[in-house]
């Protein structure tokens, strides 16, 4: 069977609460008896910390697709103690991108989201959009897919209320949007029909 890795912060960590109907969980679904679908989320992480684990924690899997997703926390505002600046927030992405090509791997690039500024008081909107252009940019540079959730959230109505919980994590519109852009993602690189579906035909 195929192996994907969900490799991310607090947010991928969610991706199993059933809750909030997390992303993992519904890819887990929708790939049910084709491919493994494990979640490496690590709350309060930045590309800083993921740059470090990347061999323990994804590469060792031996993935086909890694859905890469981290931004969140590097975004803070400058004095915070998570915060990356966008140099490094770039260099970061790019060094794990290359590591996961030279595996062999497939990647999938995933931008952080946006925040609702009533909620949260250590991030902007607009210091998230800077990150969630460049992680684009890398996308692009590499010739990789990227969900770009910054946009794509807020085309929801009363985006800050209807896809987030807490003006960062996402609820279930939220994980269910993320959920199917990257099922749509994901059919561009490897169509679901296209995987071997285990087990006895028909049943």
């Amino acid at each position: 069977m195929k192996k994907i890795v969900c490799f991310g912060d607090s947010i991928t960590e969610m991706g199993f609460v059933i809750e909030v109907r997390g992303y993992v969980a519904q890819l887990a679904d929708r790939y049910a008896r084709r491919a493994d679908v494990l979640a490496r989320g690590f709350s309060g992480y930045t590309t800083r910390e993921a740059v470090r684990i990347l061999d323990a924690a994804v590469l060792m899997e031996k993935p086909d697709i890694v859905i890469l997703f981290f931004g969140a926390n590097d975004s803070v505002v400058p004095g915070q103690f998570q915060h990356v600046p966008l140099q490094d927030y770039r260099k970061n992405l790019l060094d794990m991108a290359s590591r996961i090509a030279v595996s062999g791997a497939w990647l999938i690039l995933v931008t952080p989201p946006p925040v609702s500024e009533r909620l949260i008081k250590n991030r902007t909107l607009g210091t998230t959009a800077a990150y969630a252009r460049t992680c684009i940019d890398v996308a692009r540079e590499m010739n990789l897919p990227v969900v770009d959730l910054f946009m794509k959230l807020q085309e929801e109505p009363e985006w800050e209320k209807n896809a987030l919980i807490d003006g960062l994590h996402l609820s279930a519109n939220g994980m269910t949007r993320l959920y199917e852009e990257l099922a749509a993602a994901l059919d561009k690189l490897h169509p679901l029909e296209s995987l071997e579906r285990m087990g006895v035909d028909g049943v």
